[in-house]
C-alpha cells in the first residue's frame, strides 16, 4: 500500500515532522504560555462549581473563551485604528472589498517586482496602502498621497494635494 501525497509532493508525515522540529516563535510560545493557565483556571473554577467530569469540561471552555475574545476584540479594535479595506479608487467609481468574505471588490492585485504589490483598480489607477496612507503611484513611480486613514472616522483626504480626477468607462457618473 503506499502512501499519497499532497501537491508538493511531500507526505504528510514529513510535512508534520518538519512543523514540529522548527519549534515555536516567541509570540506562538507566549500565547501558549497565556492559554494553558486560562484553560487551567477555568477548569478549577467550573469543577468547584459544578463537581463532575462536566464541570471540568464546561470550565476548559470557559477558559478556553476567557482567551479568545479578548484577543478578537483586540483584532477588531487593531483593525479599527489601522484602517479597514481599501477605500474608493480617485474617480469614486471603484470600491474596496467589503465585510463579507467572497466580496474581492473592484481592485486587483498586481505584482510590480520583488516583494513590491500594488492594488489596481478598474480605471487602470495603481495605489499602495502605506501604514494609515493610500498612496496613487503615478506612471513615472512616484507617489502621490491620496487618502489617510483616521482612526474610528474613515478616510479622509491627505491634505495639501489635490488629485485629478480621470473619468473612465467603467464609472457610471
Amino acid at each position: 500500500m503506499t502512501k499519497k501525497r499532497n501537491r508538493k509532493g511531500y507526505k504528510f508525515n514529513q510535512k508534520a515532522s518538519y512543523w514540529l522540529m522548527r519549534g515555536m516563535t516567541l509570540v506562538e510560545m507566549l500565547c501558549f504560555m497565556a492559554l494553558v493557565p486560562c484553560i487551567l483556571i477555568g477548569v478549577f473554577f467550573g469543577s468547584a462549581i459544578i463537581g463532575n467530569w462536566y464541570g471540568w469540561l464546561l470550565g476548559a471552555v470557559l477558559g478556553f473563551l476567557a482567551f479568545f475574545i479578548p484577543m478578537m476584540v483586540w483584532a477588531v479594535f487593531k483593525e479599527f485604528w489601522n484602517g479597514i479595506g481599501l477605500p474608493k479608487c480617485r474617480n469614486g467609481c471603484c470600491r474596496g472589498p467589503g465585510f463579507s468574505l467572497d466580496d474581492k471588490g473592484d481592485y486587483k492585485i498586481q505584482e510590480a517586482g520583488e516583494g513590491e504589490f500594488y492594488d489596481v483598480c478598474k480605471c487602470g489607477d495603481r495605489y499602495q496602502k502605506r501604514g494609515r496612507r493610500f498612496v496613487l503611484i503615478n506612471e513615472d513611480g512616484t507617489e502621490t498621497p491620496y487618502l489617510i486613514w483616521r482612526p474610528f472616522r474613515g478616510w479622509y483626504p491627505d491634505k495639501g494635494h489635490k488629485i485629478a480626477h480621470n473619468r473612465h468607462k467603467y464609472c457610471k457618473r
